[in-house]
């Protein structure tokens, strides 16, 4: 007689079924375009933005040219200063990217299946910043290009300078920093909603924040209603794309606080997430 022996199966390693922080981030990647959300929100807040800064390079135009009392045309705002009038617009837009990102996902029930297949928390939340950060970022550095074309255009037909001494100074770092602020905006909005679980109470939170809270404090008569004003990142954030004639302390200060609150936010949100079931 004879017998058959089974071959024993290769046991699946460890290593070979572990997930790798570039998976979470194609992963991430692929559920951010999968929202057809996402993809309306970004289109609109483009639009808006650069007719933002369009439309009100026009009315300056128009200012300059009517009968009556017509304004000089050195006392319009500088192009890149105009360029940037949508800025706001793209902030908010980022946030509610940046809180979807994981609200969305844990209404739906898929940040469950997403936690389960790879137990590092702290992981999946690292991918999602990654992700939301870089496609803002990029985002709102193409919306701030074309706006600033557009402007340009305007500009050029209403016979407003448009002449450049730096062109690196003057417009590729209030481009950049700009961009920068909005991903760091995005950043946020995740963090505050790891925390909260609510899209609408990260929302609504995070740009009261941004938005609202650095008002009512420069509004308030006192002293240290002034000094909280300036440590909030809705004030600070300016500080990434205004063109400085020198770099201070205030300066400095200010760009690591609009560092800051992005990171303590996602931090915050790791630990929460780390500890808590979704």
């Amino acid at each position: 007689m004879t017998s058959l022996t089974a071959s024993p199966r290769r046991a699946v390693s460890v290593a070979d079924a572990r997930i790798t922080f570039p998976h979470l981030v194609h992963a991430e990647w692929v559920s951010l375009w999968s929202l057809r959300g996402n993809v309306v929100s970004l289109v609109l807040g483009a639009l808006f933005a650069i007719l933002a800064a369009v439309g009100f390079s026009v009315i300056w135009g128009f200012a300059t040219q009517r009968a009556e009392e017509p304004l000089p045309v050195e006392v319009a705002p500088p192009l890149m200063d105009m360029a940037l009038n949508g800025v706001v617009i793209v902030q908010i837009v980022a946030v509610l990217i940046g809180v979807g990102a994981f609200a969305k996902e844990h209404s739906t029930g898929s940040l469950r299946t997403q936690l389960a297949a790879a137990p590092r928390r702290v992981g999946v939340l690292g991918a999602k910043a990654t992700v939301v950060g870089l496609v803002t970022a990029v985002w709102a550095a193409l919306v701030f290009v074309v706006s600033a074309i557009g402007v340009a255009i305007v500009y050029t037909a209403f016979d407003f300078p448009v002449a450049f001494d730096s062109p690196l100074t003057q417009i590729a770092i209030p481009v950049l920093g700009a961009a920068v602020l909005v991903a760091l905006s995005a950043v946020l909005g995740l963090g505050v909603a790891a925390l909260l679980r609510s899209e609408t109470w990260a929302v609504s939170l995070v740009l009261v924040f941004l938005l609202i809270l650095p008002t009512v404090f420069l509004s308030l008569p006192f002293e240290w209603a002034l000094h909280v004003a300036e440590l909030l990142m809705g004030q600070t954030g300016s500080a990434l794309y205004t063109v400085h004639e020198s770099v201070d302390g205030t300066v400095v200060r200010d760009i690591a606080l609009t560092f800051a609150w992005p990171a303590a936010a996602l931090v915050a949100g790791m630990a929460v997430v780390r500890r808590r079931d979704v």
